[in-house]
Parts: C-alpha cells; structure tokens; sequence
C-alpha cells in the first residue's frame, strides 16, 4: 500500500470557482476532488513529505535530507509561491524554509501574484498554472515582462497542456510537474538559485571591470581581432583621442593611424597574436584637429567563451616626447643665437661629408670671425657685444636656405656654416652678402671675416674645418673685413 503526501497533489473543493475558469481548469479541480476522497494528507514535522511502504520511502527521505544537508543556505533570498491550494502553499512554504532556508511569501490567486510582485522584491516566483484570475502561459509573459529579475518556476498536472519548450520561451526558468517529490522541488530551486548566485557574480565582476576600464588613467580599447573595429573604448581614450566613444564603436582602429603607422600597428597585431601579448612603442595616432599623439600601446587577446577580443592600453608620451626633443634641442643649440652649438656641428659636419662622397655632389664650408669683438666688449660693454653675436645669427639665417644649409656658433665669436650642394664660388657670394649685411647693421665697430673651404674627395671632416680655419687667417691677416678662399 502506498501513502502520497505531495506539495500541489490536492486541492480543496472551491465550489462556484470553477466557473468562468478554462474546461482543463475545471477538469484539474474535479479530478483533485476525487483523488482527495480516496487520499490521506500527512504532515510530518510540519514538512510535506513522501511515504511509501519499503525502500521506496526510505529512499525519498534520504533525498530530502541529503539536499537539506547542502552547505548554502539562502537566507538572503526570498520566495513567492503562489497556489490556489492554501494547505498546498503552506507545505511548499515549509518545504522551502525547512531545506534552503529562504524567507517565503505566498498569493492565493493571479492577481494577488502581480500584487505582491509590485510590492516585493523577489528571487524565484513558485507558480502554479490554474488559479484564479491572471495564470498559464500568458501570466508567465506578463510577469517576465514586468519583473524580468523575478526566476519564474511553474507548476502543473497538465504537462501535455503547458509543454517545457512553450514554458521557456514564455519565460519560464524550469517545470515541475504535479506531483512532485519535495527533493525534486528543492533541487529545481536550488539550481535556480544557484544560478542566480552566477549571475550576481557575475555582474559585480562585470561592474568591477567596466568600473577599472572606464575610470582608468590609462587609455584602453576592446578591438575586434579580425577586423580591428573598436568594439568599445573608455573614458580616457576617447579624450586622449578628442572623439566620442560613439564615433569610435565600429570603426577601424588603423583609421586613426597614418598610412605608415597602419602597415606597423597591423604588423604588431599580427605578431601579438601568436604570443597573445606585445608591446609597440611610439606609434603616432592623429587627433580630429591634425595633432599628432605619440603613445606607447599594450596589446593583450583575451579568450572568452564566445571567441576573442584583443586589449590595447594606450599611454600618451607625447608630452614627454616634446620635453625630450627640447631637451635635446637645449643640448644642441646656442642660446644665444638660436644656431647650433660647437657639439652638433662636428656630428653635422660628419654626416655632410659622407653624404657629398657617397652622393658625389659639392659641399663647401664657410668659417667666419668677428673682428674687434673684443674691443666692442670693452668700450660698450657685453650687452652689446650680445647684441652683435644675435645679429650675426640673423645674418646667417637671413642668407642661407632653410633646412638645407645650417649655421653653428662654435664658441665666443666663431662661427661655422655648412653649405651642402654648394660649391666654394656659391659660397663666396653668400660670404659677401653676409659682409655687406653686418656693414650695414649697427655693429658697434665689428666686422666680419670669411675663410672658404670645399670638401675635395678623401677629405676627412677635421680637414675640411682646418682648411677653412686657414682661409679664416689669411682674411684677417689681409686686414680684416673680407673674405678668403681655400686653394
């Protein structure tokens, strides 16, 4: 002989409830009716249970208490059930509080349901199909759609009626047919709320890293590793870059990068992908207003179930780069004058050398000393004998051709100029506007002396410098204010 004690197998006579309810709900309620005049409902402990003559029920209780002896306890969490049955709901309730421990409420009805939903918040709705008011499949779409956080779990006698696949895509989380065990009520709970403790993790993991990826100092993109295209940028990137994030979803990272920086970035993309991670240094990303940035980039692919993506910090060096290359521009240039310094014009001269032998093409070197500076420092003191080095300075630009000749002050009044291309004879006629221009000036008593030397094949760079220095002499042993050239 069998003893059925299960959580939704009866339920009360509810006399005119029946009308106006659907034929398959008036056919639950009568057949409950007739199974209850033949049943005997137990409470044991106050927990619905099954019991069975022999192993059976043995077996069921082990069930039962083998899940109640779970470490986690959902005490935090909170149940709605909701059953037209009260003696049903009160031993789900129990069932509930008894083996996950979570907090219950109940609804006698559908519209006592969406009642306590609007008052409450809560983890799992326990459903059952056929009550009054709102229920089947389309009050499990009216809930998902108002409380789309809500697991709805369903119950029911009519599996045929209510089948799993229609349960799920009306929103259902799972479906527990009537009658049930209480163990296979309490596993179908607790891997619900299993579920939800993954999804809570989850999304503070989520919160955690767009928090560190939006709020970082450094500029960060998500790219899609096939095609490039940004599939998300932070806060940082997008002012680093002077665009918004919207303008950068979708497009081509290599857009932003000039036509020789795109062939490197692709490059190292490539390369990084076989060891997963790289760095490229000093790539030039181009601003909306033409500003170019100089960024040291971090790429990492990062594997994640559905495929990759690819993680590329950006850390913007160009102001150090342009604290860098002033640096390097102190270093190699007069204060003074704005020329280059006696140090760059021995690499200069160096490199002009090599150039003109390997190219075959003229290169003359003009050497220039200011006469009586001395004695302008003397009688009108240094202020003006600076006054003289600055227009001499200008002299030199004024007469030479931006960014292919280059004139260097080597120390006190000496100066050098380099003249690639130029043979000695267009080197004299420079010399000689250069003179005439500072005779014009107001030099205090300073003149200029010229020596002009052209590089012949096999010359070495200090020769070149000597034989101009000779030229040099001998204009100012030929009485100063003139020009001489090398023979």
């Amino acid at each position: 002989m069998t003893i059925t004690l299960a959580s939704g197998m009866f339920s009360p006579a509810l006399g005119n409830a029946d009308a106006g309810l659907r034929p398959g709900y008036a056919r639950w309620n009568r057949c409950h009716r007739e199974v209850r005049a033949v049943s005997i409902l137990f409470c044991c402990v106050g927990t619905c249970v099954f019991l069975r003559s022999g192993p059976e029920g043995y077996k069921e209780q082990q069930a039962l208490s083998s899940v109640q002896d779970e470490d986690r306890e959902y005490t935090d969490r909170r149940v709605l059930v909701a059953d037209d049955d009260a003696a049903v709901l009160e031993m789900i309730q129990e069932v509930i509080r008894r083996s996950l421990k979570c907090a219950t409420d109940s609804a006698r009805d559908g519209e006592e349901t969406l009642r306590c939903l609007s008052d409450r918040a809560y983890d799992i709705l326990l459903m059952d199909m056929m009550m009054p008011g709102p229920h089947g499949l389309e009050h499990v779409k009216r809930v998902r759609t108002g409380w789309p956080e809500v697991d709805i779990v369903i119950m029911t006698s009519y599996v045929d009626d209510f089948p799993y696949v229609l349960a799920i895509e009306a929103g259902a989380s799972d479906i527990i047919s009537k009658p049930h065990a209480p163990s296979e009520l309490v596993a179908k709970l607790m891997r619900v709320l299993r579920e939800r403790d993954l999804r809570a993790a989850r999304e503070v993991a989520e919160r955690k890293y767009r928090g560190l990826f939006q709020l970082s100092m450094i500029g960060m993109v998500l790219v899609e590793p096939e095609s490039s295209h940004i599939i998300e940028a932070n806060r940082m990137f997008c002012e680093m870059i002077g665009r918004p994030e919207d303008t950068l979803v979708g497009c081509s990272l290599l857009d932003l990068v000039n036509e020789r920086e795109r062939a490197r970035l692709e490059m190292g993309l490539t390369a990084f992908s076989v060891s997963g991670k790289g760095v490229l240094g000093d790539l030039v990303l181009t601003r909306p207003d033409g500003v170019e940035l100089s960024l040291d980039v971090s790429v990492s692919f990062v594997a994640l179930a559905d495929g990759a993506v690819v993680l590329l910090a950006f850390q913007d060096f160009t102001g150090r780069r342009e604290i860098e290359q002033q640096l390097a521009l102190v270093a190699q240039t007069d204060q003074l004058t704005g020329l280059a310094n006696k140090y760059t014009f021995h690499t200069r001269l160096e490199g002009a050398i090599a150039r003109a032998a390997s190219e075959k093409t003229p290169l003359t070197l003009l050497a220039l000393d200011l006469d009586n500076f001395k004695r302008c420092n003397d009688i009108y003191g240094h202020a003006k004998g600076d006054e003289v080095l600055v227009m001499t300075g200008d002299i030199i630009r004024k007469n030479t051709r931006a960014g292919a000749d280059e004139g260097f002050r080597c120390g006190g009044d000496e100066f050098m100029v380099l003249l690639p291309g130029s043979p000695a004879s267009v080197g004299e006629r420079i010399a000689e506007r250069m003179r005439e221009d500072f005779e014009k000036a107001d030099n205090y008593g300073v003149s200029l002396s010229v020596g002009i030397a052209e590089y012949v094949s096999g010359m070495r760079a200090h020769e070149l410098a000597q034989t101009a220095d000779e030229a040099l002499y001998r204009a100012k042993a030929a009485g100063k204010n003139g020009i001489q050239v090398a023979l």
